[in-house]
């Protein structure tokens, strides 16, 4: 496929802010600053970015707890973001959810739940409010693989597909669900995709390490969800490069493989070499960019750390209304 420059650099901007973000916390997490565990994305960033290239103003989007910058990514302001992981009212839940409970209606985000899979439900009745009001827009819902083969996501995929909804359902499959590999846990490859067909649905398996061919394969999935044609999977293989938290030594794998992929199938890196080679980016464009938005990040969580904290009168605010 052809693209213009224009979108080829539009997903650069998005594909390096997203892996500064995740360093970023994982940064911020290693100097004690966050108020919590850091589930890190980095190396998975492409799957995110590709998909969500398909994304237009009113669609839903159900969020894992990795890669959470994807939340930004879709519209949450830095300071919101950092708000959030910081434990500060600045955040879109005063800082009582934390890293694992982003979540912005406005911006179509319908939060997260620290039961993974478990919600899987909730992007399928974001799909029945779409067909209601007649609308061409879809739901995303993102799961890992280990996620994926819970039963509520089963559930959700047999209602979504009964009723014809336009979900798009992504399976981010980074090859371990905490410390259990995909081979232990599927008896298929493609631990979503494979299975799709018993829900009647069509399905795409794509290098999540490259954005482009995640973009191809998603572009087209998510044109015949929102054609009216019902729900849709995306399989994004890729790999978890840290542990399933900071901290993980990750002791049951091998740590030469995980540096072939880290060497290998780096997707900022290898998107990077590809737009200078096609003539479209430059050394000097690629460092300012990185520097402009460490400027921007850093400044937010200065203004974040300088915000108030919730009092412990607070804490229980909103808890049942």
């Amino acid at each position: 496929m052809k693209y213009e420059k224009d979108f080829l650099m539009k997903l650069y901007k998005e594909l390096l802010e997203t892996r500064l973000l995740e360093i970023k916390m994982t940064d911020l997490y290693a100097e004690s600053r966050v108020p919590g565990h850091i589930h890190s994305g980095t190396g998975q960033e492409a799957a995110f970015v590709g998909v969500l290239a398909a994304r237009k103003p009113g669609d839903y989007f159900k969020l894992p707890h990795r890669v959470v910058s994807a939340a930004h990514l879709v519209g949450d302001p830095l300071d919101t973001f950092f708000g959030e992981i910081l434990a500060k009212k600045t955040g879109n839940a005063g800082g009582r959810g934390g890293v694992n409970h982003l979540g912005r209606l406005c911006d179509g985000v319908l939060g997260m739940s620290g039961t993974l899979g478990c919600d899987a439900a909730i992007p399928v009745g974001a799909a029945l409010t779409i067909e209601t009001e007649g609308r061409d827009n879809v739901a995303f819902f993102f799961a890992g693989d280990g996620a994926t083969n819970r039963g509520p996501v089963y559930e959700a995929m047999t209602l979504a597909a009964d009723w014809k909804l336009p979900v798009v359902f992504v399976c981010i499959n980074n090859e371990f669900a905490i410390s259990t590999p995909v081979t232990f846990s599927s008896p298929v490859p493609n631990v979503m995709a494979d299975k799709a067909a018993g829900f009647n649905m069509p399905s795409v398996v794509v290098d999540g390490t490259d954005v482009l061919q995640t973009y191809e394969g998603a572009s087209k999935i998510v044109e015949g969800v929102r054609a009216g044609n019902g729900p849709a999977v995306i399989e994004c293989k890729c790999y978890r490069w840290r542990g399933h938290f900071e901290g993980d030594q990750c002791a049951y794998r091998d740590q030469a493989v995980t540096e072939k992929w880290i060497e290998e199938r780096d997707c900022v890196k290898n998107f990077e070499k590809a737009l200078m080679e096609w003539g479209l980016l430059t050394e000097e464009e690629s460092k300012k960019m990185r520097e402009d938005f460490d400027k921007e990040m850093n400044d937010a969580i200065d203004r974040t750390e300088a915000a108030p904290e919730m009092t412990a009168e607070e804490i229980f605010d909103y808890l049942y209304v």
